[in-house]
């Protein structure tokens, strides 16, 4: 059964964080950070403040960190290299230490299609994953899975992930209307007692297809979270065993990082996540932040079960869903 570490206390996180990594890594060697910077704008994605005890703890262990991301596919300052790294350097993590964009790409064959992992990830001796714990409009949560399923991968692929999900009509519409009540980017409209699709405005997150009562919705290739969950797999399974997860559970939206608004905080912080199971760790945090608040969070407010994808992750990868949670 994984360990997965739960720190409580903010103030603590230079003092465990070394207390936890030590030994992990060689010492004098560098380490890549996964991390997600988030879109400019969003006042609840992550600072370099929030970061700066992860760094501080590392170089007192002798460790050489450098953060690594990705451009995503839509329209966005983070869309290209050169203008991502500029979005870095106006929040200021390269004052913490060196940083990659990168949109190279090493082709990994999936179930369902091929991805792109980012090369430096694969040939990374030494991984770091911190993720910051939200919703997400398309998966229900974002934690470790997504920041590598999508965040891991080159911006032609996350296009791919989003466009297999897209629904299609198996069978004809009863008129309902459930899909476009739930349908988050307003694809989905009622004409004649009928729905039909726009998909140059959907985001493929298949919430249509699931909640479709008659069945008659089916997604182009497959559900968005198996979609999420086999390029996860696909970085995952290719990361060194030299691989750690850090979970921050606070300024916990209803939406992601990615979104400029985020459509605000949905529950207050709890607390930060260690563990060598990406799979382990986002299961935590979501049972953690269920317990906290009473209820399916993320389900209530984005309509989407955030275990789904998890549960894919974890027969794509082999990585257990059991967890042995340690209070620190």
């Amino acid at each position: 059964m994984s360990k997965v570490y739960f720190l409580k206390n903010f103030g603590e996180l230079d003092d465990q964080t070394k207390e936890i990594l030590n030994g992990f890594y060689p010492v004098h060697s560098k380490v890549l950070i996964k991390i997600h910077f988030g879109e400019p704008g969003n006042e609840f994605a992550f600072t370099s403040d929030d970061i700066k005890p992860i760094v501080r703890a590392m170089k007192l262990l002798a460790l050489d960190p450098v953060f690594i991301d990705s451009p995503v596919a839509y329209h966005s300052p983070r869309n290209s290299v050169r203008e991502y790294e500029k979005v870095v350097k106006e929040k200021g993590y390269d004052k913490l230490a060196p940083f990659i964009i990168s949109n190279n790409g090493k082709k990994v064959k999936t179930k369902d299609f091929t991805a792109e992992v980012c090369q430096e990830l694969i040939e990374a001796e030494n991984v770091l994953v911190i993720s910051h714990v939200k919703g997400h409009a398309l998966s229900g949560f974002g934690g470790a899975i997504k920041n590598l399923g999508m965040g891991g991968v080159t911006k032609e692929t996350k296009s791919i992930e989003h466009a297999l999900a897209k629904p299609k009509f198996i069978s004809e519409c009863r008129g309902c209307g459930i899909c476009a009540k739930l349908c988050p980017a307003s694809a989905i409209k009622m004409v004649g007692n009928k729905a039909e699709l726009n998909l140059s405005d959907c985001w493929g997150c298949s919430i249509c297809q699931i909640a479709c009562p008659y069945q008659c919705l089916a997604p182009e290739k497959a559900h968005f979270d198996d979609l999420l969950a086999q390029a996860a797999g696909a970085v995952i399974n290719n990361l060194s065993k030299k691989t750690f997860y850090i979970n921050f559970i606070k300024n916990i939206t209803q939406w992601c990082d990615c979104e400029k608004d985020p459509h605000g905080l949905i529950s207050k912080d709890i607390g930060i996540m260690f563990s060598d199971n990406p799979v382990a760790i986002d299961k935590a945090s979501v049972d953690i932040i269920n317990e906290f608040n009473g209820k399916d969070l993320f389900k209530e407010v984005n309509k989407k079960d955030p275990l789904s994808h998890i549960k894919f992750a974890s027969k794509y990868t082999g990585k257990e869903l059991n967890y042995e949670l340690i209070s620190i």
